[in-house]
């Protein structure tokens, strides 16, 4: 390889990593302002999604999860993306971790949590996709509850 040949290669590289990185922040965006079917389309048409209730394959099988869930949690939420850190980046495909804090008003409680993403974002098409988005919520709960020492 050149070493033409292995600057494009390298800039190739950090440009899929910031296509990838900035699903996250698009993800986040998509959820402030909900639709189902919208944050589904964020992933590949095989993607899987990974979360405490269940793994889901498919965009109709996530976009059915999503629509549970936000009907079930109808608050007004705020989410935030931190510490975003590349895990693995090959041709193709960018693997990424981070934390979340989202914050919410509902009819009757204002709420608070936070947690982790791990994703695979698939960066050959002409938009970047989630192939893979696992969540973990490490906490969730309302502020008049707070958050317990000894709730965890």
């Amino acid at each position: 390889m050149t070493d033409i040949e292995d600057l494009m290669a390298r800039v190739r590289r950090l440009e899929d990593v910031e296509a990838a990185r900035n699903m996250h922040h698009v993800y986040a965006e998509t959820l402030d302002e909900p639709n189902a079917k919208t944050v589904a389309q964020l992933f590949a048409e095989d993607g899987v999604l990974h979360t405490p209730v269940g793994s889901f394959t498919g965009r109709q099988a996530i976009e059915d999860f999503y629509t549970a869930a936000l009907d079930a949690d109808t608050s007004l939420k705020q989410h935030l993306i931190v510490n975003p850190k590349v895990v693995s980046a090959e041709a193709g495909r960018v693997r990424l971790q981070s934390y979340f804090l989202y914050l919410g008003r509902g009819d009757d409680a204002s709420v608070i949590g936070w947690g982790t993403y791990d994703d695979t974002v698939d960066v050959s098409g002409p938009e970047p996709l989630f192939a893979e988005k696992t969540i973990r919520i490490i906490v969730g709960t309302t502020l008049d509850a707070g958050w317990k020492k000894d709730a965890q």
